[in-house]
């Protein structure tokens, strides 16, 4: 899930802010943003936290 780290990257944001506004633990982020697979509601999560699209993060 690199498009994950790079919007995170880009808006400025840290693992622990994406974490924290998610709700998706720190290490579960991690994993996911390594390639681990993620279900499509913690991928809402996710874009919700970094206000944007889940179709951005795939």
């Amino acid at each position: 899930m690199n498009k994950i780290k790079q919007i995170r990257e880009q808006k400025g944001l840290s693992r622990y802010q994406v974490a924290n506004a998610s709700g998706v633990w720190y290490k579960n982020l991690i994993d996911i943003e390594n390639g681990k697979d993620v279900t499509l509601s913690t991928l809402r999560k996710i874009a919700a936290a970094m206000n944007c699209e889940v179709s951005d993060l795939v």
